[in-house]
């Protein structure tokens, strides 16, 4: 039997209901499009790249997952290394350090850390000294003199850990303007001596040696 195409052209039909072959082109074959060749095939019209990458998404997973376990240990081993090299703590506590008292400007309180605590260094005004050396002494919970507290005059050096419970205080504040600790209300002078509060003593004063009139060494030991 002989069919029209939408094109105009006429073709060979067939009896089986299968579609018309158009004449034009008669030498080209008819596609096939059966399930069964297209799941048979599909490795070969896919990207080997996507097939890969899907395939080894496990053995991926476990390289990285065993890579950062080994970082961690080695971050560890490293760690554990360096304390046994590195010097013991007996050393590490008498550790002293020297510090150029010309950085703090007058009427400041600078911080520094020596052996795992804050260090005050305050550059005292004359007004500051002059009010610390007329204080009554005998009516102090822990009495000491300012000359007691500080070797030269102009510069109080103490540790800034309150003797209550350890806490740092703030510097210039407080009924005294020297040192205030909020947790607990305890107020020192520009001294650094316990004049209101529940803290037993005074501001710890380290042990420490003037080089110069500008340098001062910590902790020195004898």
């Amino acid at each position: 039997a002989v069919v029209s195409t939408q094109s105009g052209h006429y073709g060979r039909g067939r009896g089986n209901g299968e579609m018309a072959t158009p004449s034009l082109h008669g030498d080209m074959p008819q596609p096939a499009f059966r399930d069964e060749d297209r799941k048979s095939n599909w490795k070969s019209q896919t990207d080997a790249i996507d097939r890969n990458a899907r395939q080894n998404l496990p053995p991926y997973m476990i390289i990285g997952a065993g890579s950062g376990i080994v970082l961690y240990l080695a971050k560890y081993s490293l760690y554990g290394l360096a304390l046994l090299l590195g010097p013991g703590r007996d050393k590490y506590a008498a550790a002293a350090i020297e510090i150029d008292l010309g950085t703090v400007p007058e009427g400041k309180n600078a911080v520094f850390t020596w052996r795992g605590k804050p260090l005050f260094i305050r550059h005292r005004t004359q007004e500051e000294i002059d009010k610390s050396k007329a204080a009554n002494v005998s009516q102090m919970r822990d009495p000491q003199t300012d000359a007691e507290r500080c070797v030269n005059e102009k510069f109080l050096i103490c540790l800034g850990v309150c003797t209550h419970l350890g806490c740092v205080p703030i510097a210039h504040a407080g009924d005294w303007k020297g040192y205030y600790c909020p947790c607990h209300g305890s107020h020192y002078d520009t001294c650094a001596r316990i004049m209101k509060g529940p803290a037993p003593l005074n501001l710890e004063v380290p042990k420490h040696e003037f080089i110069t009139e500008d340098i001062v060494i910590i902790g020195k030991e004898d």
